[in-house]
């Protein structure tokens, strides 16, 4: 239906269920025709879960809270009252553990190491433009101090001449940025990134030290994962139709 476009919700529907963990779809039903209009609600915005006293897995409402501020609940297909009900709410999580109620997103190891990385990254790009201020040691007879103080008291312009003997040295100072050093650390937090994430370094085209034989063993554990997430999505699209019918 064009009111529900499909064929255009699928990738946004695999991105937020990776990125929150959880999936929160409305089922609107037209009365007169049966149609189901699929809309969302984010998983912010959902304050509580009810579920079955004998069975905390059976979800039965959602308490949501509107864009008013207000609380508003809605009932899942498994509520005795769902038949004669507006809309129906499905749930769908990932990464969620055993006996929880709300996934996880794939994000939730990582994140700590994006921001670490990024506060690094930018302590870098300060440390560059800092570089390029550099002072000028100037070494004289210390009878000649004050008197070079006072000629040098506004320094010599960009690419002027400065003609002095052999008992004056100049010496530009500038920051040791220990760009070696700093190499080591942020491929160390890319690595606690790539840890998190799951994925191979060489997927995102940092190659490093890797050839096709240890290339190939570390996409297989990946390779398994977004299998199985594949396989659950699958199984959301197939539930979620069998309700709209």
């Amino acid at each position: 239906h064009p009111k529900n476009q499909m064929d255009l919700r699928l990738q946004p529907m695999s991105d937020e269920l990776a990125r929150a963990g959880d999936l929160f779809i409305l089922l609107f039903r037209n009365p007169q025709d049966g149609m189901s209009y699929l809309r969302f609600v984010t998983k912010d915005r959902i304050q509580a879960i009810e579920t079955a006293v004998n069975d905390w897995e059976s979800e039965l409402v959602y308490t949501a809270r509107t864009l008013e501020g207000e609380e508003r609940r809605w009932l899942s297909p498994d509520h005795p009252e769902a038949e004669q009900a507006q809309a129906v709410m499905l749930h769908y999580a990932v990464n969620r553990p055993i006996g929880a109620l709300m996934g996880e997103s794939d994000l939730t190891t990582m994140i700590p190491w994006l921001q670490r990385y990024s506060r690094m990254l930018e302590d870098r790009v300060r440390l560059h433009w800092a570089v390029r201020a550099f002072l000028w040691l100037v070494t004289v007879p210390a009878n000649k101090v004050k008197e070079k103080q006072e000629q040098y008291r506004i320094p010599p312009e960009s690419g002027s001449i400065v003609v002095h003997d052999e008992s004056e040295n100049w010496q530009a100072v500038t920051p040791s940025l220990h760009g070696v050093d700093a190499a080591s650390d942020l491929k160390a937090v890319r690595g606690m990134i790539d840890a998190g994430s799951g994925y191979p370094p060489h997927w995102r085209g940092e190659a490093a030290d890797a050839n096709l034989e240890t290339a190939t063993a570390m996409k297989a554990p990946t390779e398994r994962h977004l299998l199985r997430r594949q396989q659950y999505f699958t199984f959301l699209l197939q539930d979620l139709l069998y309700h709209a019918y």
